[in-house]
């Protein structure tokens, strides 16, 4: 990460960006020989969105301290006070909410004022698997036990087909994440409240929208296991109703699996730097578009295949050099 200045100039105004540099969707060897420049009928030129447009405010400093930033006043953050939790806010945004929430800041969010609160929002990437591939592996052992004593109450079998049962059926539930993935960005996450409810739009922030505002806050990057928990006790409350007894855990110990697989893959999407031609180089250019310009498509994180079956999928362009992200 760079740690001198990194100033650009838009509509004659200063702009230090030096921590943008490895966020930015272009890479940042796109950005490097811009140090000083002018970029305002660069950004023209290739189409920028609204959304880099707002972003840019938030780097914006004094014309003779270049480590003083400046915010204008009367933009969209003048609408909510930064100093306070936000989850008490938002929800008077209403009609404003949406433009608001998809407009990225580069800023730390705070929640709740309360400390205890807040640390049940924010969550370290190493967290993730430490919590859930114990519970994983404790389902697989449930799942096992259960088979165990059911096949033994009916026919003698060895341990060979128990095996064989276990592993299809947790491969069962890790081939349905992605499929779960795509239904829960789409259509919880990214699910439009409606401008007169400020318990919905609050709703919304606290699950997602906050992720879209704040994309660089590194603690707001993965699920809480607070939250998580509640989603996961709902799914295996469904596979027990769609699945033997024996075969619930196993199918949602897979589900596990392909959980952890998709945080820390969406972990990395935005703070990791794919080499070019890798499956996870392709994957960070397609979230980038998700986050700065194409926010109703580009559902998938760990795979594009239900984007293309559900016609939300986001074509990249092809690029005449590769991109870098250090």
């Amino acid at each position: 990460m760079s740690t001198t200045p990194f100033v650009v100039k838009h509509d004659g105004k200063k702009h230090n960006i030096e921590h943008f540099l490895r966020f930015h969707p272009g890479g940042t060897n796109t950005l490097s020989l811009l140090k000083n420049a002018d970029v305002t009928n660069r950004l023209l030129a290739t189409h920028h969105s609204a959304a880099a447009y707002e972003l840019l405010k938030d780097y914006r400093v004094d014309e003779e301290d270049v480590h003083k930033h400046i915010r204008e006043d009367g933009d969209l953050e003048s609408l909510v006070d930064w100093n306070r939790p936000m989850f008490w806010q938002v929800g008077s945004l209403g009609p404003k909410y949406k433009q608001w929430v998809l407009a990225p800041v580069d800023r730390k969010l705070r929640l709740f004022g309360s400390d205890f609160i807040e640390s049940l929002t924010i969550t370290s990437w190493y967290m993730v698997p430490s919590i859930w591939i114990p519970v994983m592996c404790y389902l697989i052992f449930i799942g096992y036990q259960r088979l165990s004593s059911s096949i033994d109450q009916t026919i003698n079998s060895d341990n060979f087909t128990i095996g064989i049962l276990v592993i299809s059926s947790t491969i069962l539930g890790l081939l349905l994440w992605p499929l779960i993935e795509y239904t829960i960005h789409r259509w919880l996450f990214h699910l439009q409240p409606p401008d007169n409810s400020p318990l919905l739009i609050t709703l919304h922030f606290g699950i997602h929208g906050l992720h879209h505002k704040v994309p660089f806050d590194d603690r707001r990057l993965l699920f809480p296991p607070g939250p998580a928990a509640v989603l996961i006790s709902a799914a295996y409350a469904i596979y027990l109703m769609l699945f033997p007894h024996w075969m619930a855990p196993l199918v949602l110990a897979g589900m596990i699996a392909g959980y952890v697989t998709y945080d820390l893959i969406h972990f990395y999407l935005h703070y990791g730097c794919p080499r070019e031609g890798s499956y996870l180089y392709s994957m960070k250019r397609y979230h980038n578009q998700h986050h700065f310009a194409h926010h109703d498509s580009g559902f998938g994180i760990s795979s594009q295949f239900w984007d293309h079956i559900f016609g939300t999928e986001i074509v990249l362009k092809k690029l005449s050099r590769c991109l870098k992200w250090y």
